[in-house]
């Protein structure tokens, strides 16, 4: 019993339009492009902002809930 192959696996010497950047159609306008651009920034700097004030609030609480209370040590 003989298993039928792909065809396309016997067209090695063919190249392929994906083979080089280049070649391959880019589908995104400038415009869209553009647009993506200037929104993108201000996501990353509203999630590293959050990220810090997390921290910053993490860091007063633990100030607040246990070094206060305990006092002066000595």
């Amino acid at each position: 019993m003989t298993i039928p192959q792909d065809p396309a696996i016997h067209h090695a010497d063919q190249p392929s339009a994906a083979d080089s950047p280049f070649d391959v159609a880019d589908e995104v306008d400038d415009a869209a492009l553009a647009a993506a651009m200037r929104q993108v920034p201000w996501g990353a700097g509203v999630l590293a902002g959050a990220a810090v004030a997390l921290l910053v609030l993490g860091y007063l609480l633990i100030y607040l809930l246990v070094f206060i209370p305990r006092g002066t040590v000595g």
